[in-house]
C-alpha cells in the first residue's frame, strides 16, 4: 500500500512536514525562491506600495513563470487592514491577469470583502481555478463560492464546530486543506478533517491528492 500523502497548498513554513508536500508562500524577495520544494508568489493586500498599482514587478512576473510556482498569490482584499482598498483592487486584478496568462490557480487572502472579491473575478471572467484560502465564514457564503465556480480551503477553525460543520456539508471535490501560519503539523488538519468526515485520513488524502494533481499541475518531481 502506498505511503499517504498530506498536501498542504498554503503555508508560510519553511519546511515540509515528512510525508507531506506544501505549497510555500513567498511574499517577496521573487527573484531569490528558495531552494527546493514548490510555492506561490504573490503580492498580499498587507504589503503593497503605489508604484504597485499599474505594475507588479518584474521580478514576480519572471517567478510566476517557473516550474516550482504552482500559484499566484496569496493576493486579493482586505477591509481590516490600513492599505486603501483602491489600490488593493488594481494590485489584485493585476495578479488575476497575470494567473490568467500563466494559467496557475489563484490562492486568495479575503477579509470582509467576500462580494467585492467575486465582483471583480467576474469582471476579469477569471479562466484559472480559484482558491479562497483559511475559509472560516458561513455556509452561505461558502455555497456561494462554490457556486462561483470557486475552491475552498480549510485550516486550523475546523477545531472550532461552526466551521467544522460547514466543511462537513461542503462538496468533497471543492476543497483542500492547509496549514497557513498555524504551528499544528498538517497531518492533524487531516485528523480533524476526516473525524468531521467521518471517512478515514488514507481516503482523504488520496482525494485531496488527485485534486491537487488535475488543479496545479506540478511537475512529477515536485511531489
Amino acid at each position: 500500500m502506498h505511503p499517504v500523502t498530506f498536501i498542504d497548498i498554503h503555508t508560510h513554513k519553511a519546511t515540509s512536514a515528512p510525508g507531506s508536500v506544501a505549497i510555500r508562500n513567498i511574499l517577496s524577495d521573487f527573484d531569490d525562491l528558495p531552494v527546493g520544494g514548490c510555492c506561490s508568489v504573490g503580492l498580499h493586500p498587507w504589503y503593497l506600495n503605489p508604484d504597485q498599482a499599474d505594475q507588479i514587478p518584474e521580478e514576480l512576473i519572471n517567478a510566476a513563470k517557473t516550474p516550482r510556482v504552482l500559484a499566484i498569490g496569496e493576493c486579493g482584499l482586505d477591509t481590516r487592514c490600513d492599505t486603501p482598498m483602491d489600490l488593493q483592487r488594481r494590485v489584485f486584478i493585476r495578479q488575476i491577469e497575470l494567473a490568467c496568462a500563466v494559467r496557475k490557480p489563484l490562492i486568495l487572502h479575503c477579509v470582509r470583502a467576500f462580494n467585492e472579491a467575486l465582483s471583480i473575478l467576474n469582471k476579469c471572467k477569471v479562466s484559472v481555478p480559484v482558491i479562497f484560502h483559511g475559509f472560516c465564514r458561513s455556509e452561505k457564503l461558502a455555497q456561494q463560492i462554490i457556486g462561483e465556480g470557486h475552491l475552498l480551503s480549510f485550516g486550523r477553525h475546523l477545531l472550532t464546530n461552526t466551521v467544522g460543520e460547514v466543511f462537513r456539508k461542503l462538496p468533497g471535490d471543492r476543497v483542500f486543506l492547509e496549514t497557513d501560519d498555524a504551528v499544528i503539523p498538517i497531518s492533524d488538519i487531516y485528523a480533524m478533517a476526516a473525524e468531521i468526515l467521518g471517512t478515514d485520513i488514507r481516503t482523504l488524502a488520496d482525494d485531496i491528492e488527485q485534486r491537487f494533481k488535475q488543479i496545479f499541475r506540478p511537475d512529477t518531481d515536485l511531489i
